[in-house]
Formats: structure tokens, C-alpha cells, sequence
């Protein structure tokens, strides 16, 4: 029986808007209400994912290792290269995403594109100062493109306080040493590890209304299978409100992120890392 062409239109339309909804909310550091993240002492319970995993992950049967304090630099010691990943919503929705870090002397950008064809695409862009072995937030964006364009941004002032919009709407509010961004928290972390240097429990997030907290902390090593070949990874959580995302961290190429996965409830979004784009 051949489907109404009007009938096709319409669930296109919906399937786009729901999974527009979705992927502005998992990967947003512009949400409507301020999450309040458990006690960095706290652990965060795993959740069981319903969607089927592209990769195969064993628990290590090692303990995350005791890590020291190191000399810091402002030259960024992270690669500057853009690389290629798979996305999945719930496993039902497939795209392609890529994900790049630059600087010019110590001003960087890292920015990840993220699209499924035909219905939705994402782009997010963190713009910082590195100095002293830290992220110093300066710019935070982001554009989705669904049946219209919707843009929001977080912006440190020339007076240090931080300017957002979003939806029409004007924030300001006083900022705060030690701020990051929903991405660039995730520069500070690999930066840390490189240095062999243990990440804080818990910072301070430029939010759209205001400033929440952002707890992180490590799980036990796994092994997962990603681009053809089983890979060592540490595995980190960080956790905003209801928002839970897990990083899988691939020591031998300076902590790169091999798999991320978003929770918000019974939603799971996927990325899994496929190699460096200029390859």
C-alpha cells in the first residue's frame, strides 16, 4: 500500500520537531531552568540504556589510578584536529557529527556540527582563553536549524558579568572565577588528565538565566570497540540537574572522547568516535 505523500510530510515534520527538542535539550548549555547537581561526594546510579550500542564495553578489572598535580603552561596541550563521529537518537534516528578544537596563541574555539538529514542539525561553538592550564569562558552558542532557525548564546561582558539570550529573552548576571560551558568543561578535562592532574568534582556552569553546578567524576576503566579496534578508556560522568553525560576518554590519543552518551530520563542520545576527519 503506498503511503499518502501528505501523511509522509506530516510525520517527517514530527519526528524532526521531537528529535529538534530533544537534541536541543541534551546538548544545550541554555536551559530554561537552573539544575541544582547533587553534592560532589555524591555518586550518580547508572542508568540502563535502551538503545542498542554500537560498540562492545568490558569493564577493566583495574581501579582508576591515583593521579598527582603538575606544572601548568598557557600553551594549549591538547591536538587541534577535527574529528568524525556516528549519532544516534534512541537508536531509532542515525547521523553524522563532527567535533574540533583550534587556537591561535592562547585564544581557542571548539565547536561540535551535528545533523540528521533532511530533519535536524546542530551546531554548538565554545569560544576561551587558556591560561595558566585552565579554560577562561568567554562566548557560548548555539543554532539549531529545524523548520526555523533558533539561536542562543552566553557571552562574558567587558565588565566580566554574562550576558544570554535565548527565545527572545535578555539575562544578565554577575560571573564568577573558574566559569566554563557546557563544552569547553570538556577541554578543561582532557587538559587535566594529559597533565596527569585529578579534575575538580563539581564547576561552576554559565547557564541561560544564571550560574548552576556541574558535578564530574570517574567511573571504572572500560574497554570499548570503536573505528575497528578495541581501545582502553576512561570513563567520566558529569551530571547538571537531570542532564547525565558519559565520556569515554582514550588515553593514548590525549583523552579524546571515543563514545558520549546524553541522558535526560528515558532519552538517550549517542555518539561514537569513527577518526580524524582530515584522514
Amino acid at each position: 500500500m503506498r503511503t499518502n505523500p501528505r501523511l509522509r510530510l506530516a510525520i517527517n515534520v514530527i519526528v524532526g520537531i521531537l528529535l529538534g527538542i530533544f537534541i536541543s535539550q541534551m546538548l544545550s548549555g541554555c536551559s530554561d531552568d537552573l539544575p541544582l547537581a547533587p553534592a560532589p561526594s555524591a555518586g550518580i546510579a547508572g542508568e540502563a540504556l535502551t538503545a542498542p550500542a554500537p560498540t562492545t564495553a568490558t569493564a577493566s578489572v583495574t581501579a582508576p589510578a591515583t593521579v598527582t598535580t603538575s606544572v601548568v603552561s598557557d600553551t594549549m596541550p591538547l591536538p587541534q584536529t577535527k574529528e568524525r563521529y556516528h549519532l544516534s537518537w534512541d537508536g531509532k534516528l542515525e547521523g553524522d557529527a563532527t567535533r574540533s578544537l583550534s587556537c591561535k596563541e592562547t585564544q581557542c574555539r571548539y565547536e561540535t556540527h551535528a545533523s540528521v538529514v533532511g530533519l535536524a542539525s546542530l551546531s554548538e561553538i565554545s569560544d576561551f582563553q587558556w591560561a595558566h592550564g585552565q579554560v577562561e569562558f568567554q562566548r557560548y552558542e548555539r543554532t539549531l536549524q529545524l523548520l526555523f532557525k533558533q539561536v542562543a548564546r552566553i557571552e562574558k561582558q567587558a565588565d566580566g558579568s554574562i550576558r544570554s539570550e535565548r527565545r527572545g529573552k535578555v539575562y544578565q548576571y554577575a560571573g564568577k572565577p573558574g566559569l566554563v560551558d557546557i563544552l569547553n568543561i570538556e577541554v578543561q578535562l582532557r587538559a587535566d588528565r594529559l597533565a596527569n592532574r585529578a579534575p575538580k568534582a563539581s564547576y561552576p556552569l554559565a547557564d541561560s538565566k544564571g550560574i548552576s553546578a556541574i558535578s564530574l567524576h570517574r567511573e571504572a576503566d572500560e574497554t570499548l570497540t570503536v573505528a575497528g579496534k578495541a581501545r582502553h578508556s576512561e570513563v567520566y560522568v558529569r551530571q547538571d540537574g537531570k542532564r547525565k553525560t558519559t565520556l569515554w576518554l582514550d588515553p593514548a590519543q590525549a583523552f579524546l572522547p571515543l563514545q558520549i552518551i546524553h541522558q535526560d530520563g528515558a532519552e538517550t542520545y549517542r555518539m561514537v568516535w569513527l577518526g580524524d576527519a582530515a584522514k
